[in-house]
């Protein structure tokens, strides 16, 4: 009798370990490679390449590869890089006009041969360039991080 009792023990416990084996694995059942898993889990988390406070002339390319945001809570800072064929005075022309459409102030600019625009707004800062490249082509490079003014 006591050998019938250890031996329903121990079938129930292989049931119970077998049972949340078959549970905790069930991804692997799902004839997806471990590639096709990581692809999803890197699709769940995806970050938004915009600021919804900065506009981007017409005509502008986002360049994924070379752009980098971080986005945790309120905070979201990173580099955004734009490539398109537009006028260097046209593109400086129209972030000085619509920057301040969204609360931006001009705190500091710089023009030759490249531009360099720095805005300022309750506690964060904006540095965009505008830089030449090959023939008519121009890159606009957007940083945008949090800044404690006092």
């Amino acid at each position: 009798m006591k050998t019938r009792r250890v031996d329903i023990l121990i079938f129930t416990g292989v049931c119970i370990l077998i049972g949340v084996w078959v549970s905790g694995c069930t991804d692997l059942f799902m004839y997806r490679t471990i590639g096709e898993r990581q692809y999803e889990s890197a699709k769940a988390v995806q970050t938004s390449y915009r600021f919804d406070d900065i506009p981007m002339p017409s005509g502008m390319t986002l360049n994924r590869k070379e752009s980098f945001v971080y986005e945790t809570g309120s905070t979201k800072t990173g580099l955004l890089v734009y490539e398109g064929n537009q006028e260097m005075g046209k593109v400086t022309s129209f972030f000085k006009q619509q920057m301040p459409n969204y609360q931006w102030k001009l705190v500091s600019g710089f023009e030759l041969h490249n531009v360099m625009l720095t805005y300022v707004k309750e506690g964060w800062c904006s540095v965009i360039f505008i830089l030449p490249v090959e023939g008519e082509a121009k890159r606009v490079e957007v940083r945008v991080g949090p800044v404690e003014l006092k």
